[in-house]
């Protein structure tokens, strides 16, 4: 076999190029501290590396995701402690204003801090995250959660959603909760309403219906679950009141229509102001309401329920009683009347104790005044079935008792007892509220620990994951510096030879 000289400089060149080559990969491999630089270096390592490199890239993206949700959750507790802390004050006040000794002067300045409360409370209820999205306004972020309507009325504005976030694979938590289900559907203590002025109402300035209250539960409870409309007509001076289901008449008499002054209907009262012909109002019944409701409702009855007896008139002219006639008095029958003066001592002399603190006297004009300290006067007629007597009484809530209509029975109020029924009803929805707080106070407890844990798993996960891709791509360093000092020798040894065979020539034989 012959070897030229050309042969012997190509297989030295290309021997020490594969050295030289080896040597720099295991200084690049030492100052990389990477065993696997490119995929041909180890290519079964190299797409475990990548799939490894992918799974921490993923555990990063969920990490930033539960702290994304941790902060948009304390958030939301703090604010909710916030309110629970606003609601707690309005429930003292509430509770001041209960008491007996207090001035009309005084319930008034109790009102003039619940609205300070009411806007605090609505500036909460409308509180943004870091990126100015309004926390409780479920999907709509973009729309503030509460604003107030034409009457002042706060209502809710977004929608019912609940936003979600994945914090690992198949794991979700909430990160919001609506307004509506946190601060409006909340369980009344009894059958309520909330008024509304009609969009298509012509008035300019837009007229207002107030919150109003209900004055007579149990009559209203008869009309509950319909909704009512009222339709003003200005021109005439009237209203009407009309079923918005079966389209009954509700109407009461007198339905004289005055801006600004109490109607009274169906076991409620509430003021319309500036209205024009044909503007129409809804009053909507309902088993559950908002926060903001509970405390307008408050407000409205300190500045406008007068805590006054019960006083109902019987006049004189109109009191024909035949002898079979019965009038019952807060459950005490009275029989055998002739005339208001014997109806009056009966009722003076009567011991029972459901007529203890009522008072009867004639006045100036002869008609007999019914009064009771202690809350409402409850009538009730029967004409014994000739139907020729006639007994009225006046002052009632919703209409005048003529017992010539037949058995009837009517309530004359009493402002205490509304009143007293205003606080009680009050108290009771407002721990209603802080029920419904609490309950989504723990719900984000609940969510903070599952956050917790499942951060403290991917932690964990993210360390194992580069515990192993380190053993996959990380180098020995002893192993590779001893190959590096190895592959330089071999680099020398070889440089060294080559020099000598590369002055080889046959020329030095001659």
């Amino acid at each position: 076999m012959r070897i030229s000289s050309q042969q012997i400089f190509s297989g030295g060149i290309s021997r020490l190029q594969n050295l030289n080559s080896n040597l720099q990969k295991t200084d690049e491999q030492i100052s990389t501290g990477k065993r696997v630089l490119n995929p041909s270096d180890d290519p079964v390592a190299a797409a475990r590396i990548l799939k490894l490199a992918q799974e921490t890239a993923q555990i990063e993206q969920f990490q930033r995701g539960a702290g994304l949700a941790e902060n948009r959750l304390q958030q939301e507790e703090s604010t909710l402690a916030s309110i629970t802390d606003v609601v707690q004050r309005v429930r003292e006040l509430t509770v001041q204003a209960g008491n007996g000794a207090l001035s009309e002067s005084d319930r008034k300045s109790v009102a003039a801090e619940l609205r300070e409360r009411l806007d605090q409370l609505g500036s909460l209820a409308n509180t943004r995250d870091a990126s100015g999205e309004y926390i409780f306004s479920g999907f709509k972020g973009n729309t503030p959660a509460f604003t107030q309507n034409i009457s002042g009325d706060w209502v809710y504005q977004g929608d019912e959603g609940q936003r979600q976030l994945e914090i690992d694979n198949g794991v979700k938590v909430a990160i919001s909760d609506n307004g509506k289900g946190l601060f409006v559907d909340i369980p009344s203590n009894n059958p309520t309403f909330f008024a509304e002025a009609s969009s298509a109402n012509t008035s300019n300035p837009p007229a207002r219906i107030s919150s109003g209250m209900v004055l007579d539960q149990e009559v209203f409870n008869g009309v509950y679950p319909a909704d009512l409309v009222v339709q003003v007509d200005a021109t005439a001076g009237t209203f009407t009141v009309t079923n918005r289901a079966s389209g009954a008449d509700l109407t009461p008499t007198p339905a004289n229509y005055v801006s600004g002054e109490s109607i009274r209907v169906a076991g409620i009262q509430f003021e319309i102001t500036g209205a024009a012909d044909g503007d129409s109002f809804v009053i909507k019944t309902a088993e559950k309401q908002s926060m903001f409701t509970t405390v307008e409702k408050l407000i409205y009855g300190l500045e406008n329920q007068a805590k006054s007896p019960a006083v109902a008139t019987i006049p004189a002219a109109t009191f024909t009683p035949d002898g079979d006639d019965t009038l019952t008095i807060n459950g005490v029958d009275f029989t055998g009347m002739t005339d208001v003066a014997s109806l009056r001592d009966a009722i003076n002399l009567n011991n029972d104790p459901a007529t203890a603190n009522i008072s009867a006297e004639l006045d100036g004009n002869g008609d007999l005044v019914i009064t009771s300290l202690d809350g409402d006067l409850e009538f009730a007629a029967d004409d014994g079935g000739t139907a020729t007597g006639q007994m009225v009484v006046t002052g009632t809530k919703f209409e005048d008792l003529d017992l010539q209509s037949g058995p009837v029975t009517a309530t004359v109020a009493s402002g205490q007892q509304a009143f007293d029924e205003l606080i009680a009803n009050s108290l009771a929805d407002l721990d209603n509220v802080q029920e419904s707080i609490l309950t989504t106070q723990t719900q984000i407890g609940g969510r903070l620990n599952a956050i917790e844990t499942t951060r403290d798993f991917l932690t964990d996960s993210s360390v194992y994951t580069e515990q192993i891709r380190s053993e996959i791509q990380d180098v020995d360093y002893a192993e590779a510096v001893s190959r590096l000092s190895f592959q330089s020798f071999v680099l020398e040894a070889a440089q060294l030879s080559f020099a000598q065979v590369s002055r080889l020539s046959l020329f030095d034989k001659l």
